[in-house]
């Protein structure tokens, strides 16, 4: 399995998530390769095997009607590593 990593170092939030999926892989014992890009993003974009598994997420505001862009929470990626992973 190939785990892509793209996040921007100057901020602590995507270090986090970054950090966060080298201790869910580790903490399993999957066996993946974990590689890494450091580009000055908005979110972590993380991707198995080719597919994205996170991307934008868009969420309407109640007050304003308008879509803002939401970061992944670590149990967002959580979910979707399980759920990646249980498909392979």
């Amino acid at each position: 399995m190939e785990i892509g990593v793209t996040y921007s170092s100057k901020d602590p939030r995507q270090l986090e998530a970054r950090n966060f999926v080298r201790r869910f892989v580790q903490d399993r014992g999957i066996l993946a390769r974990i590689t890494e890009a450091e580009k000055d993003v908005k979110t972590p974009e993380i991707t198995i095997d080719g597919w994205c598994l996170t991307q934008p997420i868009k969420r309407e505001s109640s007050s304003k009607k308008v879509a803002a862009s939401f970061f992944p929470t670590l149990e967002d990626l959580a979910r979707a590593l399980e759920r990646t992973i249980w498909t392979l």
